[in-house]
């Protein structure tokens, strides 16, 4: 008889197995301890732990693995000391031979998946469509705020650390305060750090990144070592080349760039080049501006993000700028009437 048919339900387990791991990584309370210990008490939910470790490199979970095994008696032989403390011996020997058994689980437990797929099952992905906002609460009390069109992954919300990833688009973080555990998160070859703040993060086309402090103050780690501190109301701007600007922002400037999270677009004085850069983050339709003279106009108003129809609106009534619509969906802005018309 084969390993895998020992336990019909194998498969499955290997699947809550991986939720567990990732929760252990944060720590358990006691009603999660006492549900842990019900679900390890199956045979398959065992093995499953077990061979699904072999993927997890994070000594916090092996060291909490360590602490939830019942531990064995202790023993004294007749001529020598007691037995040594078993726990850390534990958590090597664990270690040791996952690894040994490395082999053996790519063999039978990934037959049917790629070793990689697998332990990317531990990263949890949150993402948005184009023209969706989402609120999402960490297990750590922190809490995210994901924009238009972008995907946030939370590598670990570990004992000493707390690490995500910015992969696309554009999020907020409101961090939990923790001096013990830094809050990280990477992008575009950068890591913004910070403790207990908020800030918000954006990958910007071209490979450039924007971070904007919305309390506190964070620290940016770049690829070549170097450290600066940002404070709340700045904003930096860093390009590909790696050349940065800080902008200091106040507390009108921060809510109109953020009014995002309200599902607003906010402009006071922006051009209407950039007003239809910002606004076609938020929807599929492609925004044109007709005529060229109007790239420069500086536009303010309070909009619907997405909402076409409330931005032509506007620009109409209160701009004297008309559009039209192709049979394709394609929104061309201008021309720009004349005052006789547009009286």
């Amino acid at each position: 008889m084969s390993k895998l048919a020992e336990f019909p339900d194998l498969a499955a387990a290997r699947e809550q197995a991986a939720g567990w791991i990732s929760r252990l990584s944060r720590g358990l309370d006691a009603a999660e301890q006492a549900e842990f210990q019900r679900w390890r008490s199956s045979p398959a939910n065992a093995r499953a732990l077990q061979e699904l470790s072999a993927l997890w490199r994070d000594l916090d979970v092996l060291k909490e693995l360590a602490n939830i095994f019942p531990a064995p008696p202790a023993t004294q032989t007749p001529a020598g000391p007691p037995a040594r403390n078993w726990r850390p011996a534990m958590a090597a020997m664990l270690l040791l031979g996952l690894i040994g058994i490395g082999f053996v689980v790519q063999q039978q437990f990934f037959a049917d998946k790629p070793v990689a797929a697998t332990a990317r099952q531990l990263i949890t992905d949150y993402s948005t469509a184009i023209g969706e906002q989402r609120k999402v609460p960490l297990a750590d009390g922190s809490v995210l705020a994901i924009n238009t069109a972008s995907l946030v992954q939370v590598v670990s919300l570990g004992r000493q650390s707390r690490e995500l990833r910015l992969v696309r688009g554009e999020a907020h973080f409101t961090v939990a305060h923790d001096p013990t555990r830094p809050f990280r998160v990477s992008a575009a070859g950068h890591v913004v750090q910070a403790i207990g703040t908020a800030f918000d993060v954006q990958l910007r086309d071209g490979g450039g990144l924007q971070v904007l402090v919305t309390e506190g103050h964070v620290k940016l780690l770049s690829g070549d070592g170097s450290v600066g501190d940002l404070m709340r109301g700045q904003m930096m701007q860093l390009s590909a080349d790696g050349t940065a600007r800080i902008t200091q922002l106040d507390d009108d400037a921060m809510a109109s760039r953020l009014s995002w999270r309200n599902g607003m677009l906010m402009f006071d004085g922006q051009t209407l080049a950039d007003v239809v850069a910002e606004f076609s983050r938020y929807t599929n339709t492609r925004l044109v501006i007709a005529d060229a003279r109007l790239q420069q106009v500086r536009i303010g108003g309070y909009f619907p993000a997405g909402d076409t129809t409330a931005l032509r609106d506007a620009l109409r009534a209160n701009f004297g700028i008309d559009s039209t619509r192709d049979a394709d969906g394609t929104i061309h802005i201008g021309p720009r009437r004349s005052p006789a018309t547009a009286q």
